[in-house]
């Protein structure tokens, strides 16, 4: 199935040959997509009134309506969602958050058994989760080493060493908003 993160865990190296750190992913939502939202709210704000805003919904949007109507009007619809494994995916951990089609109705999402996955899946989809649980884990904690973890098992992250240097980085752009690190 095509995932566009594909490309940040499988070819990482690609990515930053192609990326221009001064106009980051972020840069590129808040000039585009939210500099469009912000001026349109403005804009209805002002006027009183959305008659007559042309905006454009984009797929997110979209698809929170369809989910919203899918629940409200019991359509049984099937939608692509993070759930809770639970043994949707035989061979992956219960507790661990995938997307996965689900059928979607007045009782939420109804994931569809998936059976077992392939090896290289499998340890693909356990190494972000275990990135994505030790963030938590450090955190919660407040720990320096578990978030020294995350980033180095980050298939984003080419190293230990530039793991620590990125989180030396993020602490100082972060300072305030993070919790102090141990």
């Amino acid at each position: 199935m095509p995932n566009t993160y594909l490309k940040y865990y499988l070819y990482p190296d690609y990515v930053v040959e192609h990326s221009n750190p001064d106009h980051t992913r972020a840069n590129e939502v808040i000039a585009g997509r939210e500099k469009t939202v912000f001026s349109m709210a403005k804009t209805i704000i002002e006027n009183g009134t959305s008659e007559g805003c042309e905006f454009e919904m984009g797929a997110h949007a979209t698809f929170v309506v369809d989910l919203a109507r899918a629940i409200a009007f019991n359509t049984h619809e099937r939608m692509l969602l993070i759930v809770e494994n639970n043994g949707t995916i035989a061979n992956f951990d219960d507790n661990a958050m995938v997307e996965v089609p689900c059928i979607v109705g007045s009782n939420g999402p109804e994931p569809l058994s998936q059976g077992k996955i392939p090896e290289f899946q499998r340890a693909l989809m356990y190494q972000q989760v275990t990135v994505e649980k030790l963030v938590v884990e450090a955190y919660i904690e407040g720990s320096y080493q578990k978030l020294w973890q995350a980033l180095t098992l980050s298939k984003t992250v080419p190293s230990a060493k530039v793991a620590k240097e990125i989180l030396d980085d993020l602490i100082v752009a972060n300072k305030g908003y993070w919790p102090e690190l141990h």
